[in-house]
């Protein structure tokens, strides 16, 4: 930690003082020494990422940096600890039958049920409001307008009401169209301050999106948003109106933007920025910065966890659209090979959708392990000819694609680099473009528009199935504003039943066995290539307390209020 002198004058200057004159002299011990002024505690920190968020209006958030920023602005009523377990968080408890706050019910031969939820006294927006039941029912109003282009209603649709109760109006209580096993889970039941967004939804719903609250929200978490200045950084300060656990140690967090992912260790070392938080540095710089970091100054993390690296395949594509040229490119992809040389054999294939820690994880799906002459043979029996080049032609077009991920990117642009490589090898023309990864997320996915494979990373759930991911009324499409993360374009009956049931199962073990179905159907069907579950580096000062990484959905700054330097 790096030590400053100040003077006086500065001090008081700075506490808004009246200062005596700089030069006069110093108060003695009575020994005829000068007292010295204790150093000042660090409290404002800054952390390197290498994207900037699309948006910090939550229900419209794509990237997973505007969760991250806005996760120690939170108002969600549980969150994971580091040991995967949900714990109530603005909720003073989780519902349960035990506990009262969970009822099931039969109405009209339906199966439905309530959850009673309560909010802590110490979260308040930072206006001085308190969060209250009234913040969630009009959150959940605001998610079901369809003309809204909301990513995931997926929790929201089975929702048939909201009541709000109490003289205080902290107590909300849900009643569900149906039976559904993830109603405690992380991220559901939103809130935005309702005083505040009402107004302005009820003036012009359709710019919403677009207001200014998304750039400088004001939230209920334990820090509120200062400033978000485009290509450059978000900083949020306390929340002076956060009581008791929620009261933080630090006054302040900047997030610096710094695309280019080899120049954020520079940074790191200059002291430029306090800690690189998971899924910036590659996996293969942060080997190669514990090897000579100085470790008196750094800690570094290395955690295994749900991110699912992997490659969507565009079914509307002609050519991906046959289930056999996906599975050729699967057995014509040697991802061991790439394991080994890009991440010493550290990150394991992927042969699922579900990391080997997930009860949904599926160890008997289909496998495809290396197999040139299998890739080859599914080719020629899909009517993909060798000719006279080394391209494969079928009805006089070349096999050819264009592969896309986000830029600047070390490790995806390498395996990106290797995959070309080896798909040259059984005959198809492999094509690289890459996009900032604001327009990759916010534009290309999220309106379907790469026209071949896409490379990139979802957050699996450690308690739900990825309904969003797979389901057929999922697809983002016009009709419906682009809601859904069903980036492929898949649709199979089989796996929406499937899910839907999943959802409304209670029982776990019967749950999980729905899941390692799903699992394995996709792995025949193969509307995504799996590649492996990443392991996400960070890096902070030895100084910083409570940095605790989850390798969840569930970014780092879970509990930014515990940071503190020492």
């Amino acid at each position: 930690m790096k030590s400053f002198v100040l003077s006086c004058t500065s001090i008081c200057i700075a506490l808004g003082l009246e200062c005596s004159p700089a030069n006069k002299p110093a108060k003695s011990d009575g020994k005829g020494q000068a007292s010295a002024a204790a150093p000042k505690k660090k409290n404002k920190m800054t952390i390197g990422v290498a994207q900037e968020p699309d948006t910090l209006f939550m229900p419209f958030k794509e990237m997973m940096i505007s969760e991250e920023i806005a996760r120690p602005t939170s108002y969600t009523l549980t969150v994971f600890d580091d040991d995967w377990k949900l714990i109530p968080w603005s909720a003073k408890s989780i519902p349960t039958v035990e506990n009262g706050g969970l009822e099931l019910f039969e109405e009209n031969g339906v199966q439905k049920m309530r959850t009673t939820w309560t909010i802590k006294d110490e979260f308040n927006w930072a206006d001085g409001k308190p969060l209250t039941g009234d913040d969630y029912a009009f959150t959940h109003e605001l998610i079901m307008d369809p003309n809204l282009e909301i990513i995931d209603r997926s929790t929201d649709e089975k929702i048939e009401k909201i009541e709000v109760k109490g003289a205080d109006r902290k107590t909300f209580v849900v009643t569900w169209k149906e039976r559904y096993a993830y109603y405690h889970n992380y991220r559901n039941h939103m809130a935005v301050p309702k005083h505040i967004v009402e107004p302005l939804y009820r003036k012009d719903p359709g710019s919403l999106k677009k207001h200014a609250f998304g750039t400088r929200p004001i939230l209920a978490g334990a820090f509120t948003i200062k400033e978000w200045v485009p290509g450059s950084h978000v900083t949020v300060v306390k929340n002076k109106y956060a009581k008791g656990f929620l009261q933080p140690a630090l006054d302040e967090i900047t997030w610096r933007f710094i695309p280019q992912t080899n120049t954020l260790e520079a940074n790191l070392v200059s002291g430029s920025v306090d800690a690189i938080s998971p899924g910036w540095l590659s996996f293969d710089q942060g080997l190669e910065f514990e090897k000579r970091m100085d470790k008196t100054k750094f800690n570094i993390e290395f955690t295994s966890g749900l991110v699912w690296e992997h490659i969507d395949f565009n079914l509307d594509n002609e050519i991906f659209k046959d289930k056999r040229v996906r599975q050729a490119f699967a057995y014509g992809a040697n991802r061991e090979i790439i394991s080994k040389e890009l991440f010493e054999g550290k990150q394991k294939v992927a042969h699922g959708t579900e990391p080997v820690r997930s009860k949904y994880h599926n160890p008997d799906v289909k496998k495809y392990n290396f197999d040139l002459a299998k890739a080859n043979a599914l080719l020629e029996e899909a009517g993909w000819k060798k000719g006279e080049g080394d391209i494969r032609m079928k009805a006089g077009k070349p096999l050819q694609v264009t592969l896309m991920t986000t830029a600047a990117n070390r490790t995806r642009e390498q395996v990106q680099v290797l995959l070309q490589s080896q798909w040259r090898k059984m005959g198809a023309d492999v094509k690289i473009r890459n996009e900032p990864a604001k327009v990759f997320f916010g534009e290309t996915l999220r309106h379907r528009k790469y026209p071949g494979m896409a490379m990139y990373a979802w957050v699996k759930d450690p308690v739900a199935l990825s309904d969003t991911l797979w389901r057929c009324d999922y697809i983002p499409n016009k009709k419906n504003n682009f809601q859904g993360q069903n980036q492929p374009g898949y649709c199979n009956p089989k796996v929406d039943k499937l899910l839907k049931a999943a959802s409304q199962e209670l029982n776990d073990e019967k749950r999980f066995k729905m899941g390692r179905e799903v699992d394995a159907i996709l792995a025949v069907d193969l509307p995504a290539l799996p590649l492996f579950f990443r392991v996400d580096v960070s890096v902070y000062r030895t100084d910083l307390q409570n940095w605790k990484p989850t390798g969840t959905l569930q970014p780092v700054t879970w509990n930014a209020h515990e940071w503190a330097f020492k």
